[in-house]
């Protein structure tokens, strides 16, 4: 009990935190879009940091799952401030990268340091790291449900753990609310979606589209391509760092920069063209492969939004659903988290947007091959 009062305490003020930071980072590149020319440098930064002070985090996300699966010592101490660091150092130089890992690493992180002043055994040890990881996912996206359901589904569990992640997701969500006055987007749909045969339709040809999307982004993250051609990690992100710069400078993408969500809020109002998903998609792609820390998450809920805003023109849905469903979708085949995408959906967008998400989600976890993101 003092656990699941103690977790979503220190967790949702850090994630509050780390919001409101992320928010005054953003706006301080948008407004000194100049900050673009020190993202090298920035980076080179953030590889000293992981190589140097936080080393024993550098593993990130993988070094989490490891531990999930295998509770041993407490995760490094180190790991909650350089993610959240790190994470900020991007967005302050506008690379295309998300926030998922931050709140998966700063979540996990944070309360596994209370495993060194109690002793847990193997069963309530890895309990306490997927309320952890809830309690982060719940702070920084606002959705607590399918924060309970994610923690879960990305390792691949199955249990009654389900019922602690949902009460430390509340708590967090709460707490980032109430008492720390985190903020959250509202893409709430202005009118309720209505189940049709023809509806249904749409919705699995959009989910197919949403699953080859994910398909490649998982084929060209696994083939790992920078990292074999540019071994070592400084070179890599300074080259990565100034490729990016280049083609923000010159093909004048800035609204590709960051997360996004404007271009996003925008997407549910007025069709995008094609080529801004496949702008997004690349610029991502590149960001996170050189080596830039963050996630992908958002930048992926921008390329689903923006893919399903562009074929709302050949699909019998309104666009602002063809949009949302997009939104969660390619997220739910990339991360191989169908279930945790279709909660998301029902929380975001409201409930009778569930039938068409179930299927669009589905399909797009089934063509995009059922293994993500997370999978070791």
């Amino acid at each position: 009990m003092v656990l699941l009062i103690a977790v979503p305490l220190v967790v949702g003020a850090a994630g509050a935190g780390f919001l409101h930071a992320l928010t005054w980072v953003t706006r301080c590149f948008h407004d000194h879009p100049w900050l673009i020319y020190a993202l090298p440098f920035q980076g080179l930064l953030m590889v000293w940091i992981y190589a140097k002070p936080a080393h024993a985090a550098s593993g990130g996300v993988k070094t989490l799952i490891a531990r999930i699966k295998s509770p041993s010592a407490p995760l490094p101490a180190s790991m909650a401030p350089a993610i959240v660091g790190t994470t900020l150092l991007s967005h302050l130089g506008g690379a295309s990268v998300g926030r998922e890992g931050t709140a998966l690493q700063m979540g996990g992180a944070l309360s596994d340091q209370f495993s060194r002043w109690m002793t847990l055994d193997e069963g309530e040890h890895r309990t306490l790291l997927l309320c952890g990881v809830s309690a982060g996912f719940a702070a920084v996206f606002g959705t607590p449900i399918a924060a309970a359901v994610f923690a879960l589904e990305f390792v691949r569990l199955r249990s009654w753990q389900i019922l602690p992640c949902l009460a430390t997701g509340f708590l967090a969500d709460l707490v980032g609310r109430k008492l720390f006055h985190a903020t959250h987007a509202d893409y709430r749909l202005p009118v309720p979606a209505e189940l049709t045969l023809g509806g249904l339709g749409s919705a699995l040809a959009l989910g197919v589209a949403c699953g080859l999307v994910a398909r490649l982004y998982l084929f060209l993250h696994r083939r790992n391509s920078a990292a074999k051609s540019l071994p070592n990690p400084y070179g890599r992100i300074l080259f990565g760092g100034v490729l990016f710069l280049v083609l923000v400078q010159m093909g004048h993408l800035t609204d590709f920069t960051g997360l996004g969500l404007h271009v996003i809020e925008a997407s549910f109002y007025e069709p995008v063209w094609p080529t801004v998903f496949a702008l997004k998609f690349l610029l991502t792609f590149l960001c996170v492969s050189y080596g830039f820390r963050g996630g992908e998450v958002t930048p992926l809920f921008f390329v689903g939004a923006t893919l399903g805003s562009a074929a709302a023109a050949l699909l019998s849905l309104p666009l602002s659903v063809c949009t949302a469903l997009g939104f969660v979708a390619v997220f739910a085949g990339a991360g191989a988290v169908p279930l945790a995408c279709l909660v998301m959906a029902c929380e975001l967008f409201g409930v009778s947007i569930g039938g068409y998400a179930l299927i669009t989600c589905a399909a797009s976890w089934l063509v995009a091959g059922r293994q993500g993101l997370y999978d070791e």
